[in-house]
């Protein structure tokens, strides 16, 4: 008998990264990857594709998410053959990655997840580089990462994050930070974990989010281009109360009710009434 899970054909696009401040929160990158994987479960088991912005490898949380890809396996109509998770790489990942390596990791993800390079357009692309290429990617490091986050927002209905570190990035402003601004001037939904510190709970300072602990000091490059933005812009199906709570919650389990709540609001609220 066939059925469609509630997520079914929504991809879902995830950000995460370790955060600075966690100790000062009395958390540890076990509870970032925990809290990450628990939220994946819940999206997979409701038949929903995440999408992930870099090199799925280099995250603890990578191995927790491949078992629950294969516990979760797509198995309502017409779904069996969609990827659960797509792991998009930024053009210069050439510089990482060799073609043998991704060959490799596609076969051997090939029932699990789709592994994605991108070029320095944001489009899909095989491994057909030149030598002056791989000598030259490092040189373009905050163009294809930003591509491959435009990429993750068009292809994504709503973006959830959490953590994220605010020194050492590679691109223009952090990681996060990046991702979240090309979601809210895509007017996307985004769900907002503050409870982890971070480069989250940064933008949720910016947008005028209370902060009960203090702990956020957002001067990052890019930081004030999120002064045109408020709770309202999250646009992700939740009241703003709703939103101060995920906001502040260091509880997976609510944070995880609260997300769904919301994208089942902003699903039901763009299906036209017969």
């Amino acid at each position: 008998m066939s059925y469609k899970e509630a997520l079914d054909r929504k991809k879902i696009a995830i950000s995460i990264s370790e955060s600075e401040n966690m100790n000062a929160l009395g958390l540890s990158e076990a509870h970032l990857d925990e809290a990450m994987c628990e939220v994946a479960r819940h999206m997979l088991a409701l038949g929903a594709t995440l999408l992930y912005g870099g090199d799925l490898r280099a995250r603890g949380f990578t191995r927790l998410l491949y078992e629950l890809v294969s516990r979760y396996r797509k198995d309502s109509v017409d779904f069996k053959s969609v990827a659960s998770v797509i792991s998009y790489l930024p053009w210069s990942s050439i510089t990482t990655i060799t073609p043998d390596e991704l060959r490799t990791l596609k076969s051997d993800l090939s029932d699990t997840a789709e592994i994605c390079l991108l070029d320095l357009d944001g489009n899909p692309t095989e491994f057909a580089f030149t030598a002056d290429d791989r000598s030259s990617a490092h040189l373009h490091w905050a163009r294809s990462l930003r591509q491959m986050r435009i990429r993750t927002t068009n292809e994504s209905m709503a973006r959830i994050v959490l953590g994220g570190k605010t020194n050492g990035f590679m691109g223009d402003m952090p990681g996060i930070a990046e991702e979240v601004l090309i979601s809210l001037n895509a007017e996307k939904a985004v769900y907002l974990l503050g409870g982890f510190g971070g480069c989250t709970r940064d933008i949720l300072d910016l947008i005028g989010v209370q902060n009960p602990h203090q702990t956020s000091a957002p001067n990052w490059p890019g930081s004030d281009l999120f002064s045109a933005f408020r709770i309202e812009s999250l646009n992700n199906g939740l009241s703003s109360a709703e939103n101060m709570a995920l906001a502040t919650t260091p509880y997976v389990d609510q944070a995880v009710v609260l997300i769904i709540r919301g994208l089942l609001n902003v699903i039901s609220q763009a299906t036209p009434l017969d």
